[in-house]
């Protein structure tokens, strides 16, 4: 019974961090191409002078 609860306990870790790894790809691979505008928004936002 011991042995059950270990294992569904490292399933659930895993599947845990696989979506989280999953989740977090996409913006990884959007932001490049959006960095852009990020950059922008923050110069707009800047105080001068």
């Amino acid at each position: 019974v011991a042995e059950a609860m270990n294992n569904k306990a490292e399933v659930a870790a895993l599947l845990k961090y696989g979506v989280i790894i999953v989740s977090t790809l996409p913006v990884i691979a959007i932001y490049p191409f959006l960095q852009r505008y990020f950059v922008q928004g923050v110069m707009i936002g800047s105080v001068k002078g």
